[in-house]
């Protein structure tokens, strides 16, 4: 019967089902967090730069936009080429992951549902 194959699979992968849910689980609240922080980060960014521009403007400060943008994407450029470009965004992805991933049950489901989380959180 059909029922009997199903539970036999599912009492010899109990572990492994578990695992695997527990770890997408996790993956997608972690990528839904990811989603609404770079949303704050964006705002406060955003308020931040209309302040300033403004502020230069009206001729109240000097800024140095070009040094800024140096210095802001420091932390992010891996291979220091003064860019943040696709090899910066891998080398990050898998530090992430190795930090999110470290001694969570069913680390292999935790990308997928990182990615679902960010993209619909």
């Amino acid at each position: 019967e059909p029922m009997d194959v199903v539970n036999q699979f599912i009492d010899k992968n109990k572990d492994a089902l578990s695992e695997i849910s527990f770890g997408g689980v996790m993956g997608y609240c972690s990528g839904m967090a990811f989603r609404k922080v770079g949303r704050g980060v964006g705002l406060v960014a955003g308020v931040g730069f209309i302040g300033l521009q403004t502020a230069k403007h009206m001729g109240y400060i000097d800024v140095d936009w070009d040094k800024i943008g140096r210095d802001a994407i420091k932390p992010l450029d891996t291979n220091n080429d003064g860019k943040i470009d696709g090899q910066d965004i891998e080398v990050l992805w898998k530090k992430s992951q190795v930090v999110l991933q470290d001694q969570i049950p069913g680390a292999g489901g935790f990308s997928a549902g990182f990615l679902m989380g960010a993209r619909r959180g």
